[in-house]
């Protein structure tokens, strides 16, 4: 009975934990030249989830890698909307650490709700003008201008698989995921003492 009890107390420890904040994009460092961008994001043609999915843009790192220029959580100022701010490279340090003129910025989305990561094309970026903003190009660059603010970019997400696709699979770093595997656990220790008896 004690190791029934001790069990569930962590399994619960480990289930409270994960409702803290989901992040699923590391930190940057922040640099001393950026540009913003605005915009809802839709997410299999529905809002996001505030406060949970990400939205986090990339450039090529010179090395053929990415590196990652700006993230946001989605509906930090604005519900269904980013707002983010991706950062240049600066020229006081003789690696790359942001974005250069020029340089083609890759937006990616994590859906927290679907735990999926997806670098979203052309066709999923919109544009939308505002008075006193500049209209964004697709795909988006950046440029070097101090504090240039860009008119609205819409971002749409689709995780639908095709009826090819169909396999599926919980996600265990999700609350619905880690409620399914506590319920497991829970019901293999009850089994495993209801049998061992």
């Amino acid at each position: 009975m004690k190791t029934q009890l001790s069990i569930i107390i962590t399994v619960l420890f480990i289930f409270t934990i994960s409702l803290a904040e989901a992040v699923h994009f590391p930190d940057i460092s922040p640099t001393n030249n950026w540009i913003h961008f605005i915009g809802k994001l839709s997410i299999n043609n529905h809002d996001p989830v505030n406060g949970t999915d990400e939205v986090a843009v990339f450039v090529d790192d010179g090395n053929g890698g990415e590196l990652m220029v700006g993230k946001t959580t989605v509906g930090s100022t604005v519900n269904n909307n980013y707002f983010i701010s991706i950062y240049g490279d600066d020229a006081q340090t003789p690696q790359k650490d942001g974005a250069k003129s020029g340089d083609t910025l890759v937006f990616k989305i994590w859906s927290s709700l679907d735990n999926v990561e997806q670098t979203l094309q052309q066709n999923q970026l919109t544009t939308e003008s505002a008075p006193g903003l500049t209209l964004p190009e697709v795909p988006p660059t950046y440029h070097t201008s101090h504090l240039e603010q860009f008119g609205y970019l819409h971002l749409a997400m689709s995780t639908q698989l095709s009826e090819n696709d169909s396999r599926h699979s919980i996600p265990t770093n999700t609350n619905f995921g880690i409620l399914c595997f506590m319920f497991i656990l829970i019901l293999m220790v009850f089994m495993r003492k209801r049998y061992s008896c």
